[in-house]
């Protein structure tokens, strides 16, 4: 029986084949932390047995970090949707502190393109769940002229209500979505379109936007977790 660390929690035990699904969607990776029965220390796993399975471990696409599950036919690792948001946190944070001088809007740009793909990939993980939408429209109405200041409730307070039931109707430990932090952002964002009074508001709805995120990816590693598990 083999124990990992992940987040600084020793977790376990869990069996060979469990551990098998664990490399495949990236939630144990080379420089995890193992150990089982028969050794003195914690090592990395890249220099236990379990070594050989990391060579016959398909990277996920680049752009996409697709592997091949969910109602789509397909899924992401919990891997790749952490490094989406890490390179969404980096562009929205410089691009907002350049956009002073204008060269940080591409920045920007790059950043919310990111951070949409994060938002469908939320929502598709949950569509065997009662989503009360589906990843395109969930994206796609969020670029509807004055609709969309309704429809940001939706993909993003609507997304931590129901991300939230479909965790607790599978008993998927949180950590949970705040549910008061995303009406928080949802309301400094709508009062940031406002002139002048954006200014006041922005800064903190940029912090709680990327706050916010965060909560859903970790939220997310461990649907996606729960469902490697059920497949194994």
């Amino acid at each position: 029986m083999w124990y990992y660390v992940r987040d600084n929690q020793r977790t376990g035990p869990i069996d060979e084949s469990a551990i098998d699904g664990l490399i495949q969607n990236g939630t144990v990776l080379r420089q995890t932390l193992v150990w089982k029965e028969g050794m003195s220390d914690w090592q990395k796993a890249e220099e236990t047995e379990l070594a050989e399975k990391f060579a016959i471990v398909l990277p996920a696409t680049p752009s996409t970090g697709l592997t091949t599950y969910s109602p789509s036919g397909r899924t992401y690792t919990a891997e790749s949707l952490h490094k989406l948001w890490v390179w969404f946190t980096c562009l929205y944070v410089v691009g907002s502190l350049l956009a002073i001088i204008f060269i940080g809007i591409p920045a920007i740009i790059a950043g919310i393109v990111l951070n949409y793909i994060l938002v469908y990939r939320f929502w598709a993980l949950i569509q065997d769940g009662k989503a009360r939408t589906t990843p395109g429209i969930a994206v796609g109405f969020c670029f509807i002229p004055f609709f969309n200041i309704y429809w940001l409730y939706v993909a993003y307070v609507g997304l931590a209500k129901d991300i939230n039931l479909y965790c607790r109707e599978r008993s998927i430990n949180g950590p949970f979505v705040n549910e008061g932090l995303a009406l928080t952002w949802y309301i400094l964002a709508v009062v940031s379109i406002i002139p002048y009074v954006g200014f006041v508001t922005a800064i903190p709805a940029i912090i709680i936007h990327i706050i916010l995120m965060k909560q859903f990816v970790d939220i997310s590693k461990e649907i996606i977790i729960s469902k490697t598990k059920q497949d194994i």
